[in-house]
């Protein structure tokens, strides 16, 4: 994967260099995936290199529009709301996509993370700075022909779709789960009622990315 890494830095600062002088919004970048497809290590590593390079580079991650927990409980049906977060609809997309467009049109946003250890996003975690060049954003929905998702569509200057197939994926999420101390059946009713129907959603959206990259191998 180090090639691989490699090769879509080089990829953006190619396309950086055939940009007009004139052009100031930063060079946004979605990488889409299923969950454990590696999208995340492909953003935090993509990003490094940049900057590494001289290439100021920030990562706005999809995780931190997660609906707080307590948005959740608000719901029509919380129970279900719990049991299902992680897919499409429990995310403020037009909350993400307000971001993104005030990043491409002035440079600039404080972005929310999302801190797994306490199960919310951190509000203005993230800086974007007019010095940074480019923008990478990972996420599984991305590429959705959906509203309110379909909107992103039009910001993103490049879209690349980590090409892993669900099975392999629901493997990696299993060996993640149980290895932060999940019980195995815990996961394996996780994945079969959430992460998996998630993954085959993300998948269909593939064909609307620009590039294809190969995923991380499974350990």
């Amino acid at each position: 994967m180090e090639e691989v890494w490699d090769r879509l830095a080089d990829q953006v600062m190619r396309q950086l260099e055939l940009r007009s002088p004139a052009e100031r919004s930063p060079w946004l970048v979605a990488i889409i995936g299923v969950p454990g497809s590696g999208k995340s290590s492909t953003a935090k590593a993509v990003c490094a290199r940049l900057n590494a390079r001289g290439v100021p580079a920030a990562n706005v991650p999809m995780d931190g529009f997660h609906y707080y927990r307590r948005q959740l409980d608000q719901m029509p049906d919380p129970e279900l709301a719990h049991a299902r977060r992680g897919a499409e609809w429990t995310f403020d997309a037009r909350a993400y996509h307000a971001c993104l467009q005030q990043i491409k049109a002035t440079g600039q946003a404080e972005a929310p993370s999302f801190d797994h250890g306490v199960g919310d996003p951190v509000p203005n975690d993230i800086q974007v700075g007019r010095q940074h060049r480019v923008v990478l954003s990972e996420g599984n929905y991305l590429l959705l022909a959906a509203e309110p998702w379909c909107k992103l569509h039009e910001l993103f200057d490049e879209a690349w779709y980590i090409d892993c197939d669900v099975d392999t994926a629901m493997q990696r999420v299993f060996q993640r789960q149980t290895g932060n101390g999940l019980e195995p059946e815990v996961s394996r009713w996780r994945i079969a009622a959430n992460d998996r129907p998630n993954a085959e959603q993300i998948a269909t959206t593939a064909s609307r990315a620009t590039l294809l990259v190969p995923t991380l191998p499974l350990a």
